[in-house]
């Protein structure tokens, strides 16, 4: 068993106690529409297509509670790629102007989402971070807010990348236009599931989380891929 496996051990046995995610348990699953707004040869590859997504809280406080906010999208693979499966980009709520500080956002329209790690991809570092630019009425950071404004005009948001030293630029604008419960089951992993040419960085630090997302699926008894 490697380091990162035993490491992992207490997020199996968490979500066993829970029976449900750790981590994000709660949250609203939408359809929607990627559409890239950057040069085609600026950045990560991600292309404009039919996406799923999950806006989420990350302890899964009640009502409009503060809380971690999440977005995760899953990006089918190209047509000519299909034996690759899809890539999932999850990012999760930080302090102001930073990248990595994981915490908690009393709203929704204030919050800046992170991808926490930077994305590797033809052996340059991007980071993701995403912006509500649509509004979501309701107090604090209430899912029903949110599926309330995805069923009635859609929720908007803008992805953006940045290499380690540079600033944000835009890289996608992201809808969700239709509430899809059905589909909550979906696990998002983003060690498991990339583009073929994108990893996350540094190396350790993503086999620590694919084997925490692993250990977290053992514990709610769900197969190696749900």
């Amino acid at each position: 068993m490697q380091a990162s496996d035993i490491a992992a051990l207490p997020i199996r046995f968490g979500a066993a106690l829970r029976n449900r995610r750790l981590f994000h348990p709660s949250g609203v699953m939408a359809e929607g529409i990627l559409e890239r707004v950057a040069p085609e040869d600026e950045g990560l590859p991600m292309q404009s297509c039919d996406v799923i997504a999950r806006v989420s809280k990350g302890v899964g406080l009640p009502g409009a509670a503060p809380d971690v906010a999440g977005l995760a999208f899953r990006i089918p693979p190209p047509p000519d790629l299909r034996s690759c499966g899809p890539w999932d980009v999850l990012l999760a709520s930080t302090l102001a102007g930073s990248r990595i500080g994981l915490a908690p956002t009393a709203s929704w329209t204030g919050a800046t989402f992170s991808s926490l790690m930077p994305l590797r991809y033809h052996n340059r570092l991007w980071w993701v971070r995403a912006r509500l630019a649509s509004g979501v009425d309701g107090p604090g950071l209430s899912l029903a807010a949110v599926e309330e404004a995805i069923s009635a005009d859609g929720v908007v948001f803008t992805i953006e990348q940045a290499p380690p030293t540079g600033g944000f630029r835009p890289l996608a604008r992201l809808t969700l236009r239709h509430v899809d419960p059905s589909t909550d089951d979906i696990a998002f992993d983003p060690a498991m599931h990339s583009d073929p040419e994108v990893e996350l960085a540094p190396r350790w630090l993503g086999d620590f989380r694919r084997s925490a997302y692993r250990r977290s699926r053992e514990g709610r008894g769900e197969g190696p891929d749900t």
